[in-house]
């Protein structure tokens, strides 16, 4: 079992293992070529943040039938360098965007 994080238009993005040697942070990779996250800047959303920072997910999903891009996500986090298995940027500490974390509902489905 593997801790996921996703949406209709993502799709489940899938956690690398954890365990202690990271201090079981659960870092999640969308599921390329049919979504690519970027996490930006609060303000600028054409600046990707450096590795470790905090910004806004923004999604771009591709698809045969359906294409959306930079799609700001309600989510915020931190960037994550690309893993073995996943060779492209990663998103931890998702929780809600911080404009609207206060009436956003969050759960587990």
């Amino acid at each position: 079992m593997t801790p996921t994080y996703g949406n209709t238009l993502m799709g489940l993005a899938c956690s690398k293992p954890v365990g202690p040697h990271d201090g079981y942070k659960i870092s999640y990779y969308a599921p390329q070529p049919r979504a690519a996250i970027q996490v930006v800047d609060f303000d600028n959303y054409d600046k990707v943040v450096e590795y470790g920072q905090t910004g806004r997910v923004l999604l771009t999903t591709l698809t045969k039938e359906f294409f959306v891009p930079r799609f700001p996500e309600r989510d915020e986090g931190e960037r994550e360098q690309p893993w073995e298995k996943f060779p492209w940027d990663g998103v931890s500490g998702v929780r809600p965007f911080r404009v609207f974390a206060a009436t956003t509902t969050v759960g587990v489905y």
